[in-house]
């Protein structure tokens, strides 16, 4: 009651009275929600998509199948040429597999094809919570990340809530002629009751209870502007949770393009743009549970040493953490495309 009292009057709010500025709800419900709720907002979609119900999906199969259709009448008199001169060759036959393989692939509204991305997704998933199961320094690194957010919230809340602590006086004399100490007994009981609601959101999320402690001294040392704290927190957990989304959108987005990058295989050009495709994935791939390695190290390292600062977590998750992840991401992707292409023209020269 105490900690509530005081958050609803850290942005100059007396009792009773809400001017509707008080921002601790929305940190609290930042970081306990975190990219939880972008990532299962795409659940939907891909049920649609392995069941076959996806509009995009089956809206794209149709267009390359009409498009495959034409690319494959114009490769027919090609191979139909080389039929005649050859004879069933081994070169004959091996010109014969990847149109078949396509047209199988987009057959019953792109059903294969639709089965074949879900396995790689669920490869990528698979790998990615593998990644975030390891445990460092006692607890798992999709723990460590929970718990950090959430206690970093509780240190931004406090800290808000000190700052009202410091305007009582620091001593001063009761109805009963005592020396009382105001402002002790307030930083005491902020502290604790943070505490106190800081373990049972533990609890309830299942997370453990910790082994770091807070030093109110030490929260109450590095007060700054809790507005402008407050805000740059809500701030930082948007861009954190909307570079998650981005990323889950763009496999979405990928799985939907894969019929055209399958068709545009089907052109007599040296490189086939199902490398493209492929590569696109893996480099999402990597970006993916790269940001889960770095966020997670970032979080295990201070999970039992929780830091004061209540934004250093968050610009490591919304900023380093994202930049870091697409340079690995995509000097991966690039190297695994060169790597095809390289292959490619290796073949081509040695068949020759």
């Amino acid at each position: 009651m105490i900690l509530s009292f005081i958050l609803a009057q850290a942005s100059g709010q007396q009792p009773g009275e809400n001017s509707g500025v008080t921002i601790s709800g929305e940190i609290i419900e930042a970081a306990m929600n975190g990219s939880d709720l972008m990532v299962k907002s795409f659940e939907k979609d891909w049920q649609d998509f392995a069941a076959g119900q996806s509009p995009i999906y089956l809206a794209i199969v149709s267009i390359s199948m009409l498009a495959a259709v034409v690319l494959v009448s114009f490769w027919s008199l090609g191979w139909y040429a080389q039929f005649s001169e050859e004879g069933f060759s081994s070169s004959v036959v091996n010109e014969m597999i990847f149109p078949l393989i396509v047209i199988l692939m987009l057959s019953n509204n792109g059903m294969m094809l639709a089965g074949s991305t879900l396995a790689m997704r669920n490869v990528t998933v698979n790998l990615n919570r593998s990644i975030l199961s390891i445990t460092r320094n006692g607890v798992t690194l999709k723990d460590a990340i929970r718990i950090t957010n959430i206690d970093q919230s509780f240190v931004l809340v406090t800290q808000t809530a000190l700052a009202q602590c410091d305007k009582l006086p620091s001593s001063k004399t009761d109805e009963q002629q005592k020396i009382i100490k105001p402002r002790q007994k307030c930083i005491d009981e902020v502290t604790n009751q943070a505490k106190i609601e800081a373990q049972k959101i533990r609890q309830k999320k299942g997370l453990g209870s910790g082994t770091g402690s807070w030093n109110p001294l030490d929260i109450g040392g590095e007060l700054i502007n809790n507005v402008v704290q407050g805000l740059s927190f809500i701030i930082f957990s948007g861009l954190s949770a909307g570079f998650q989304y981005i990323v889950q959108l763009s496999f979405l987005l990928t799985a939907y393009v894969a019929p055209i990058f399958l068709v545009l295989s089907l052109l007599p050009v040296g490189a086939k743009p199902i490398y493209a495709w492929l590569s696109g994935w893996l480099a999402l791939t990597l970006v993916l549970i790269s940001y889960s390695i770095i966020v997670g190290l970032a979080a295990s390292a201070i999970v039992n040493v929780p830091s004061t600062n209540p934004l250093l977590t968050q610009l490591i998750q919304a900023i380093f953490s994202p930049l870091l992840a697409l340079a690995i991401g995509a000097g991966g992707g690039m190297a695994v495309f060169t790597a095809f292409t390289s292959g490619v023209k290796f073949s081509v020269g040695f068949n020759r």
